[in-house]
């Protein structure tokens, strides 16, 4: 399966680098084709400029960006790997969905309403730290959760859309961080 691993963090030597390190590895070695793709090593603007705007709902919004929009195509999976700060995703990573995840890339908007572009899509799969706890996360909904959820079904109709979090981040041992490494190597070995 062709595997586009996302990943936003900017420390190369942080907890979530050896969660993407380890993702990578273990598709590969899984058989699967893997696309790797630091936001933060290949200096990824994340904000979308006047023109790019301007050409949002056009036939002209990827000018510039069709690398990043042919490997979302090529995929058959998307692992997204980063740290949820504020209640959601890295502005990079957020900078990368508003500028790629495009009308046309992703959907087609008309008549008939959404139609999902993403449809070779069958897999995602998102690895988060959380500084928050579970049950704080519980509470509110757990809104990057839901907002993944909901987006990445809309435009793929995938059913099969995993999130595997480390909560309380700030508060884990070293002991709680290698048994989610461990969690995370068991899903990928059968992904």
């Amino acid at each position: 399966m062709n595997v586009l691993v996302v990943y936003a963090h900017p420390n190369p030597q942080s907890y979530n680098a050896a969660l993407f390190k380890l993702t990578c590895e273990q598709l590969a070695l899984a058989g699967h084709t893997v696309h790797p793709l630091d936001l933060y090593e290949t200096d990824f603007e994340a904000r979308m400029s006047c023109e790019e705007r301007i050409n949002y709902m056009t036939q002209d919004n990827t000018n510039g960006i069709e690398n990043h929009v042919a490997k979302l195509k090529w995929a058959e999976a998307v692992v997204f790997v980063y740290p949820t700060w504020w209640m959601g995703p890295p502005a990079i990573l957020k900078g990368w969905l508003d500028r790629i995840w495009l009308p046309g890339v992703v959907a087609t908007y008309g008549a008939n309403g959404l139609q999902p572009g993403l449809t070779r899509i069958k897999k995602f799969l998102i690895i988060t730290t959380q500084g928050s706890s579970h049950w704080r996360m519980a509470l509110t909904g757990n809104p990057p959760r839901k907002m993944f959820r909901l987006s990445l079904k809309a435009v793929s109709r995938c059913k099969d859309i995993q999130w595997l979090a480390l909560y309380s981040m700030n508060k884990t041992t070293e002991v709680d961080r290698k048994q989610f490494m461990e969690k995370v190597r068991k899903h990928l070995q059968s992904f």
